[in-house]
């Protein structure tokens, strides 16, 4: 996965993504914070250009690891489960 970071300050993180379900989960989950100002992603055409993540918030960086480590309980909450299903 490629990550660039276009741009980044104390409140507002902007990062090029090239993975668009993730970038759609990051930004729902990033918006399930308190903190959160603004978060949104665009995508300039679907098969020509990579999602641009942008975060704003007094800590982006944070709020954007925060919302990595949910998606990550998520998807161990999901194994668990399937997991347990009997074949």
């Amino acid at each position: 996965m490629k990550v660039e970071v276009l741009e980044e300050s104390d409140e507002k993180l902007k990062l090029r993504i090239d993975d668009l379900t993730l970038v759609n989960l990051l930004n729902d989950n990033i918006w399930k914070q308190k903190s959160i100002e603004m978060a949104a992603y665009s995508v300039e055409h679907p098969y020509l250009s990579q999602p641009v993540l942008v975060v704003k918030s007094k800590n982006p960086k944070k709020s954007l690891l925060d919302a990595a480590d949910k998606i990550l309980e998520d998807v161990k909450e999901l194994k668990k489960k399937v997991d347990a299903i009997k074949e």
